[in-house]
């Protein structure tokens, strides 16, 4: 399932530097300032990025993949967890990707060849429209 973030990438609301950062820049609060700032964001940003049963179920799918959580915690989280931890994702993948250029410096180009190398995650991509997606399959 691929999701379609070129609304939330306009939103003011979503900040990818505020939900994900690390240490070095943030301080040693990094992890709890930027989950913080996820749920709020993901609170506020409307309507939320996992706005359908599918969608949400699919992010499951998604985050299940990983190992970190088991059935039991991933089945706990609530709709606005859930929708943060999403929101995370999708913005340490544009960090990765483009690092705090705005979205019109983006050079998807060099993207795509980093991507195909496997030097970065590859679940963005642009369609001929110009919008911008995220894709759940692994």
């Amino acid at each position: 399932m691929e999701l379609n973030i070129t609304s939330l990438i306009a939103s003011p609301d979503f900040v990818p530097f505020d939900l994900s950062n690390n240490r070095a820049t943030l301080g040693e609060n990094a992890g709890a300032l930027t989950w913080n700032a996820s749920k709020e964001a993901a609170a506020t940003i409307a309507p939320p990025i996992l706005d359908t049963d599918e969608k949400k179920e699919a992010f499951r799918d998604f985050v299940r993949g990983f190992g970190a959580w088991d059935d039991d915690e991933i089945a706990a989280w609530d709709e606005t967890e859930l929708n943060a931890l999403c929101l995370q994702w999708i913005a340490s993948d544009l960090r990765e990707a483009f690092h705090d250029a705005e979205p019109a410096e983006w050079d998807w180009s060099d993207y795509e060849q980093r991507a195909e190398r496997g030097s970065i995650s590859s679940r963005l991509f642009k369609s001929d429209d110009g919008s911008v997606y995220f894709s759940l399959d692994s």
